[in-house]
C-alpha cells in the first residue's frame, strides 16, 4: 500500500462514509437479517448497530445508560465486555427502526463535533480515556468497518473491500506487522517476516525484522525471509481481527505460508490485534 497516509480531515471523512455505509446497509435488512448471528460471540446484527450507537454516544458525552446487566444470561460478557455490553443490552428487543433512528441521530452531532475539533486536539476515546483526536478517529473507523464487515458476514453480502474505511483499517493492521513479529511471535532477534496482501481491492508487501532489542522493526524486502505468509485481503481481515480460527482448513487450503514453520504457526493467531 503506498498511498500517503491520511490527513485529519481524511480520517473524518472516511469515519463518516464507514457510518453511513454501515447505516445504509442495515436500512435494507429484513427482519430475519436484523436478528442474524453475527461473528461477534453473543451479537445479532442489531447488538452490532446498537453497540456502534453506544460508543459513538460516549466519545460524543452523552450519558451513559444506566442500565443493569443479567451477567449469568450473558457468557460472551467478561471483562471490558461487560462495559460494552451495558449499551448493547440497554437496547436489546427495541424495534428496528428506532435503533436505526438513534443511529441517524448521533452521525451528524459527532460530525458537528468533529469538525469543530482541532487537530491534534486531546478528546475522550470509546474507553473513556483522553487520547489525540486523530488515535481516537482511527480506533473508530477500525472499529466500525470491521463491524460492517461481521454485518456482511451474517447476511452474506460480501463487499466494502476497498471502502474509505477498508484504507484506514487496511494501514493499521498493515503497520501493526512489526509490534506482531517482535512481540506477539517473539521471533528471535535477526528473524524475519513477509507478507503479501493481495486483494481484492487493496494489497500490499511488507516486512519486519526483529532487532537485538527484541522489537520489531519495517525492513526492505528480505531476500529469504524467515516466514512467508501470503494471503487474500478478507482472508488476512479475519485474521488479524480474531475472527476465525487460524487452523481453520478453507483458510489454511488459500493460504501460503512458507518458512520456518514454528514461527510461521505462532504468526497465525498472533496477526490478531483487534480488541
Amino acid at each position: 500500500m503506498d498511498d500517503a497516509p491520511p490527513t485529519t480531515r481524511d480520517l473524518i471523512e472516511a469515519w463518516d462514509s464507514g457510518l453511513r455505509g454501515m447505516l445504509g446497509l442495515c436500512e435494507t435488512l429484513s427482519d430475519q437479517q436484523w436478528a442474524a448471528p453475527t461473528p461477534c460471540p453473543g451479537w445479532s446484527v442489531a447488538d452490532i448497530v446498537a453497540h456502534t450507537i453506544d460508543v459513538e454516544q460516549t466519545v460524543g458525552g452523552y450519558p451513559r445508560p444506566e442500565h443493569e446487566l443479567d451477567l449469568a444470561a450473558l457468557p460472551h460478557a467478561r471483562g471490558l465486555g461487560e462495559l460494552t455490553e451495558i449499551g448493547v443490552d440497554y437496547r436489546r428487543g427495541r424495534p428496528r427502526e428506532q435503533v436505526l433512528d438513534e443511529l441517524r441521530a448521533v452521525l451528524p452531532v459527532r460530525r458537528g463535533q468533529l469538525d469543530a475539533t482541532p487537530a491534534g486536539a486531546e478528546v475522550v476515546g470509546p474507553f473513556l480515556s483522553t487520547m489525540p483526536l486523530e488515535r481516537v478517529l482511527r480506533m473508530r473507523i477500525f472499529d466500525i468497518w470491521v463491524h460492517e464487515q461481521d454485518i456482511r458476514a451474517a447476511i452474506g453480502q460480501d463487499g466494502g473491500w476497498g471502502a474509505p474505511a477498508a484504507r484506514v483499517a487496511f494501514r493499521q493492521m498493515i503497520g501493526a506487522l512489526p509490534f506482531v513479529w517482535g512481540k506477539n511471535v517473539r521471533a528471535p532477534a535477526g528473524s524475519t517476516v513477509r507478507v503479501r496482501v493481495t486483494g481484492p481491492e487493496l494489497e500490499a508487501d511488507v516486512s519486519a525484522v526483529v532487532g537485538d532489542d527484541g522489537r520489531g522493526h519495517h525492513v526492505a524486502s528480505p531476500d529469504d525471509p524467515t516466514v512467508t505468509l501470503a494471503l487474500s485481503w478478507p482472508d488476512f481481515m479475519v485474521l488479524a481481527c480474531g475472527r476465525i480460527d487460524p487452523a481453520d482448513p478453507g483458510l489454511r487450503s488459500r493460504i501460503e505460508l512458507t518458512g520456518d514453520s514454528g514461527l510461521g504457526e505462532r504468526l497465525l493467531p498472533a496477526l490478531s490485534i483487534a480488541p
